[in-house]
């Protein structure tokens, strides 16, 4: 397993962590009133952002050092244009997926669903787009390119 794949399957299990920790936090919210459950909605979705951002960094602080330690090589100090090109595949998927619970989440609007599914449908989607991101990753610098 490369490293860059390696590095994505640490940061899978960092996003798993972090988001069903604060998921089950937002349990019970559907009964609340409509600006309540914006504003409850609007801080998970904030505290979930700053979460993944800090806990990435610090994992992949701590993934660095164990695998120089293990494997006594560095982390790769340049990208090659395969790298980027592995990059820019997985952005794509990322926004494709994103984009498709985007719409998912107003067609949910459209058909009169409570406001609580939309934020819902919202939530996995960031958490879905965010684990197609890191799998293509690995998919990509497995398979070569």
């Amino acid at each position: 397993m490369t490293y860059h794949a390696k590095k994505a399957s640490v940061s899978i299990a960092t996003s798993i962590l972090v988001f069903f920790f604060l998921y089950m936090g937002m349990q019970g919210t559907a009964n609340a009133e409509l600006d309540t459950l914006a504003s409850l909605w609007g801080a998970f979705f904030i505290k979930l952002l700053v979460a993944e951002v800090i806990a990435n960094l610090i994992i992949i602080m701590i993934f660095n050092l164990v695998n120089k330690l293990a494997t006594k090589e560095s982390s790769p100090s340049f990208s090659d244009e395969r790298d980027r090109g592995i990059e820019l595949k997985a952005i794509r998927n990322f926004c494709f997926v994103f984009c498709a619970g985007f719409f998912a989440a107003m067609a949910a609007l459209m058909l009169h669903q409570p406001l609580s599914a939309m934020f819902h449908i919202m939530a996995f989607d960031f958490f879905i787009s965010g684990l197609v991101l890191n799998l293509s990753f690995i998919f990509y610098y497995q398979r070569g390119f």
